[in-house]
């Protein structure tokens, strides 16, 4: 019996743990970004955020077609 086990990785999640290393970089030194340019990009990234959750509702409003309970 094979164990696969899938991997899947999703671009918000990768974009908010890039956001967490300049946040630690930018603390312990390794870098020399000003505050407001990772603020900008915290703020950038809860835009999109916000905007996927709005546009995704309306994109989708049909809902699901298949295999629904009739009204009758």
């Amino acid at each position: 019996m094979k164990n696969k086990e899938n991997v899947t990785l999703d671009t918000f999640s990768v974009l908010n743990s890039a956001g967490w290393f300049l946040t630690i970089a930018n603390i312990a030194g390794i870098t020399q970004l000003s505050w407001a340019k990772i603020g900008t990009y915290f703020l950038t990234l809860l835009l999109i955020c916000l905007a996927t959750a709005i546009i995704d509702p309306l994109v989708n409003k049909g809902g699901d077609k298949g295999g629904g309970h009739s009204a009758k």
